[in-house]
């Protein structure tokens, strides 16, 4: 063999070499995901519409009391906390230090911790379950206390767009007589706070969500003003709005 033979021979073994490495690389690289693509958390906390266990099959106004009641029975309720609410219906309920009270237990629906207005079932979902424990009716959204009414936060979208409303549905569990009836609706909101797992439900604001909020029964009521439904949600909570209340 001559010696430009073999200078031949070396070129062809090197270059074959460099294709060779080329493609194993590439073949790697399509194998990997982008670090910031893979760090980064999927934008519903990882939940979908159709997994969503409370996901209305026809609208809410379509269902009678007996199958709202029963699709409650199907939901799995955990992260609330109950507390202490401004009443109404009588003069100790009022003014700017109010000698009488009621209470709310809040629950919110397990699996459900990542709604998101863009994402919600087109006749929505129930998210949360409100039951007033007291003695007297709540001020703010008209829950009635008795073993024979729960409350139960229906979210839904608004057509066309990312934005989500609800209402509060009165469901009267009481054999042979089963109705519900809407008792309050409002503007589903979203913190815009990082994402974090798990079922939650309170009485909070977006800004009180971000700062430890004093237990005591005068840090809750303030003049007229109270803290409306929180619940966690794909940005990190969502609140449920009155008209006229405060985020």
């Amino acid at each position: 063999m001559t010696h430009h033979s073999v200078e031949r021979s070396s070129r062809l073994v090197v270059a074959c070499l460099a294709v060779w490495i080329a493609a194993a690389c590439g073949k790697a690289d399509r194998g990997k995901a982008p670090e910031s693509a893979a760090a980064a958390p999927p934008p519903t906390g990882g939940a979908t519409a159709a997994a969503l266990p409370g996901a209305l099959t026809k609208p809410l106004d379509q269902y009678s009391g007996d199958e709202l009641f029963a699709l409650t029975r199907q939901l799995q309720f955990s992260g609330g906390n109950e507390r202490q609410r401004r009443c109404r219906g009588d003069a100790s309920c009022r003014g700017p230090r109010p000698s009488a009270s009621t209470r709310i237990r809040l629950d919110a629906v397990g699996g459900e911790d990542s709604l998101s207005a863009g994402a919600l079932p087109p006749n929505g979902v129930i998210a949360l379950r409100a039951i007033n424990r007291g003695q007297r009716a709540d001020t703010m959204y008209n829950t009635r206390p008795g073993a024979a009414y729960e409350n139960y936060l229906i979210v839904a979208p608004v057509p066309g767009t990312a934005t989500a409303t609800w209402r509060l549905e009165e469901l009267t569990t009481t054999a042979g007589a089963r109705s519900h009836r809407t008792i309050a609706s409002g503007t589903f909101r979203g913190c815009n706070h990082p994402f974090v797992r798990g079922p939650k439900a309170d009485f909070k604001t977006c800004t009180e969500a971000a700062t430890v909020r004093p237990a005591s029964f005068g840090s809750m009521i303030q003049g007229d003003n109270e803290s409306p439904i929180w619940l966690g949600c794909a940005e990190g909570c969502c609140t449920a709005d009155p008209p006229g209340g405060r985020s």
